[in-house]
């Protein structure tokens, strides 16, 4: 597997941030891969090298105080700024390839507002069992306290990231050790942060008739955490004309960790190719 090279972005903010990047000789897409809420670039190292190794450029993310990005762990000053830090980060690619923007989880909420606000920037986007709809997502009991702590001032208090379970991100025993020791795992969040979540994903799950980009959306079928179905109905109400929705039989939350990841490797390999061709493909001109 090639490793990647590890380089530093300016955020919006100017913050050094990382991002776990391969690049091929002549690419013809630049695949912007986004990570989960407790994960990080590390974990998907396999389907990003294959989409190197397929004539991409890719370029893992770490989100701000996640993964390698030690400084304010698990915070955010606020929803807009996830934004900016990539939307930043992919204005200084060069513009002549097309841009596949792939969320994995929660970067799967992140990376449709920033499809949704800024459609010139983006040519398709990869949904991956995104966090879009989620039995883990914080209920209306959870969302007022997060509210009242928040008009209490209290938003630098940190609690647990609900997802302490390997298990629930993959039924492999080798892989679900590997999260249990993984030392950039993200175990707690601030407040603040949560509060700032239930923003970013209101705006994600707002007008998805909005998105015209072409969009893959890949679900595992025994997945403990994305509500498939309602996962599904969003992303048919996009107006998308290419749409690809694959689900995978058996599988659990991260299909990067199933016995056998290659066809999902395959699938996503195939679908970005097809995506950057149409992308590249001149427009026919009226005779």
């Amino acid at each position: 597997m090639t490793p990647p090279d590890l380089k530093y972005y300016p955020g919006h903010d100017s913050r050094k941030l990382a991002a776990r990047v391969w690049h091929t000789e002549q690419p013809t897409a630049d695949v912007i891969c986004l990570h989960g809420i407790v994960s990080h670039g590390g974990w998907y190292e396999a389907s990003s090298a294959n989409l190197a190794c397929n004539g991409m450029d890719v370029h893992f993310l770490e989100r701000r105080g996640s993964g390698l990005n030690i400084e304010a762990r698990g915070d955010v000053d606020t929803w807009t700024t996830w934004i900016s830090d990539v939307v930043d980060y992919i204005k200084r690619l060069p513009s002549d390839r097309p841009k596949i923007l792939l969320g994995i989880s929660w970067g799967g909420i992140l990376a449709t507002c920033i499809t949704r606000r800024h459609p010139e920037l983006v040519s398709g986007l990869a949904l991956i069992c995104p966090g879009l709809y989620s039995s883990k997502a914080a209920n209306r009991v959870q969302r007022a306290a997060l509210r009242i702590a928040g008009l209490m001032g209290v938003v630098n208090r940190r609690v647990q990231v609900p997802l302490q379970d390997p298990a629930l991100f993959t039924n492999s025993p080798k892989w679900q050790r590997y999260i249990e020791l993984d030392p950039l795992t993200l175990r707690e969040i601030t407040i603040r942060f949560a509060i700032n979540n239930l923003a970013l994903l209101r705006d994600a799950t707002t007008a998805p008739e909005q998105i015209q980009t072409p969009v893959l959306l890949m679900l595992a079928s025994t997945d403990p955490i994305t509500d498939n179905s309602a996962t599904r109905a969003f992303v048919e109400r996009m107006s998308s004309v290419e749409k690809s929705i694959i689900e995978y039989e058996g599988a659990s939350h991260t299909l990067e960790f199933e016995d056998d990841p290659e066809p999902y490797f395959q699938d996503l390999s195939k679908w970005c190719k097809q995506v950057a061709e149409m992308a590249t493909k001149p427009s026919t001109q009226a005779k």
